[in-house]
């Protein structure tokens, strides 16, 4: 998958988060959910687990363990329900790779690839923990804004450092705007949740640039998920930074 589609799919997938949050928390969480199966499914090729089905509902059961105590959870901070479901992958991907071996040396890259993926999977809750969060509804909007904004700069050009500023600019620079046009949210506040999800662009672009391309086209899916997913983690904190 060329880097031009990858970057397609982080923002499509951004702008399902964007919209979604608009809506309200349930349109938010059945959008999240979505996007943590549609990893779920391509992460395993992309990260050559063995069990690619064993790993796939490793992973989306994590993931949507991880929605369904933040949905439950009464109190904030709503995020720390998410340890349970991120310690449950853990100890789910050991154990399934006792009952159902992978191939001879590839026991630690499925093991590992699997509880990554699971740990990818249940960062997406946070979306719904930031917009659970009292005076930090916005942020998942603009959010979802930002990350758009940034995925579409990785690729302008052919000169990947070019791009990374870019990315990094523009996603400060939309993060501004956002601040400007949501009452609850500063202009300060806005270039910190940009800089965030734009180096959170920037970073897993890099990685995948490092890598050989994905050879199917549910792993690079994944791939193009993956800094949706985490940056929900960096939004949910700008919103304990910021509203508290």
């Amino acid at each position: 998958m060329i880097p031009t589609t990858r970057a397609t799919i982080t923002a499509l997938a951004a702008a399902v988060i964007a919209g979604a949050g608009y809506l309200g928390t349930r349109y938010l969480a059945a959008g999240v959910l979505i996007l943590v199966l549609v990893l779920a499914w391509g992460w395993p090729r992309l990260a050559h687990v063995s069990r690619t089905t064993v790993s796939s509902l490793v992973i989306a059961g994590g993931g949507a363990l991880a929605l369904v105590a933040v949905i439950l959870g009464r109190s904030e901070p709503y995020l720390r329900y998410m340890v349970i479901a991120v310690a449950a992958v853990t100890i789910a991907a050991i154990a399934s790779e006792v009952f159902f071996a992978s191939q001879q040396g590839h026991a630690v890259t499925s093991v590992s690839g699997t509880a990554a993926g699971g740990a990818i999977a249940a960062s997406g809750a946070a979306w719904l923990a930031a917009n659970r969060t009292v005076g930090a509804e916005d942020l998942v909007v603009a959010g979802g804004v930002v990350l758009a904004v940034s995925a579409v700069a990785a690729v302008l050009t052919a000169n990947a450092n070019v791009n990374a500023v870019l990315s990094i600019t523009l996603g400060v620079a939309a993060g501004v705007g956002m601040g400007y046009f949501f009452p609850s949210m500063t202009w300060w506040g806005g270039a910190l949740e940009g800089l965030a999800c734009a180096v959170a662009v920037v970073l897993t672009n890099e990685l995948y640039r490092r890598e050989p391309r994905p050879r199917t086209l549910m792993a690079g899916i994944a791939s193009g998920l993956t800094p949706v997913l985490v940056g929900g983690i960096l939004v949910y904190l700008a919103g304990r930074l910021l509203v508290g």
